[in-house]
């Protein structure tokens, strides 16, 4: 068989539907091989009270069903993940490859055939599905910043003031205040980074340790500017910590330095850029979709990496209901006056 000869008989029509086809088949991933490649050895657990007694109970739209003994509910294979109640699963799967590429909303309807809200709606389910990824045990040295992001109400319908007419109306205080958010970002050498939402305002120990003290420990060693909050915590938990004046000096002892922390926070931003402002109600989950962006830039398979990490994560609906609720505590808590 001459495959030239069958593609060269082929209109200029056929051929690009062939391409697309190829493609599909070659780097979509198909969520219901990996999921059972994923459960083939593993135990099911009910996702509603996490008991392993439970039973076959048939199959529902291709999937698995089950139903616990226990709490004696019903669910399948995907519930609770982000596939759950997703229609369009083919193009959900392909949906897939367009966030590793960071398109826009409005290019990823256009590129899928899907309304923008889908496009949205989509978006955010994948991406609270990536939380579980943001965040792990540092190896060694470990570069800690805060950063500093502006409080953002894009798409708000219940502002407590009059909509800016442009940017240049808005007037916000230098430096730290409550007009801002602050961002731990932390990373080990072996590129194992994470950025969580600390506060609005000035962070302190307690928001550290909200945020990233869970993956430091005082078999650590610790490299941040001279921030007092961080000297602080760093001192509570016994960690050995180097801090360090931009203006003064950069490296100590030739290993101790934070430029990998630097680098981090400069490609977040040239990043970020691209979507033109993110509402601060999103924030979290924009940091979740950088930090995956860079564990999985030197992966051979992004694309079924990153639908595994989606069908592992059972709570991912849970996360994308809470999504204004955790804007709000965001906003309420605040552990020290700024």
């Amino acid at each position: 068989m001459d495959l030239k000869k069958i593609i060269a008989s082929l209109s200029k029509a056929e051929q690009v539907e062939l391409v697309r086809l190829l493609q599909y088949e070659l780097n979509v991933p198909k969520l219901a091989e990996i999921h059972c490649g994923q459960s083939k050895d593993a135990v099911v657990h009910c996702t509603h009270c996490g008991s392993a007694d439970i039973y076959g109970h048939g199959t529902y739209k291709g999937r698995r069903r089950y139903q616990c003994k226990c709490c004696r509910t019903t669910f399948n294979d995907f519930t609770g993940t982000a596939v759950s109640g997703i229609k369009k699963v083919a193009k959900f799967q392909e949906y897939i490859n367009l966030v590793l590429e960071s398109v826009s909303i409005r290019k990823a309807a256009s590129t899928l055939d899907i309304n923008i809200k889908t496009a949205f709606d989509w978006r955010h389910k994948i991406l609270s599905a990536l939380s579980t990824f943001n965040g792990a045990s540092f190896d060694g040295i470990v570069e800690c910043d805060d950063k500093q992001l502006d409080i953002n109400e894009k798409g708000s319908k219940h502002l407590n003031r009059k909509p800016y007419k442009r940017q240049s109306d808005r007037h916000t205080k230098r430096g730290v205040s409550n007009d801002k958010v602050s961002v731990m970002v932390a990373t080990d050498r072996k590129g194992n980074p994470t950025m969580q939402a600390a506060k609005v305002g000035r962070i302190d120990a307690a928001s550290i340790e909200a945020s990233i003290g869970k993956y430091i420990s005082k078999d650590n060693v610790l490299c941040s500017d001279s921030h007092k909050s961080i000297i602080s915590w760093a001192l509570s938990k016994n960690i050995e910590h180097h801090t360090f004046v931009a203006s003064k000096q950069h490296v100590k002892d030739k290993c101790y330095h934070v430029q990998h922390v630097n680098s981090l926070d400069n490609r977040y931003e040239r990043w970020i850029k691209r979507f033109y402002g993110v509402a601060t109600k999103y924030i979290a989950n924009y940091l979740h979709w950088f930090v995956c962006l860079e564990k999985l830039k030197k992966a051979s398979q992004r694309a079924t990496d990153m639908a595994r990490i989606i069908l592992s994560n059972i709570k991912a609906m849970a996360d994308y209901r809470n999504i204004e609720a955790s804007y709000q505590n965001l906003n309420i808590i605040q552990y020290s006056k700024t």
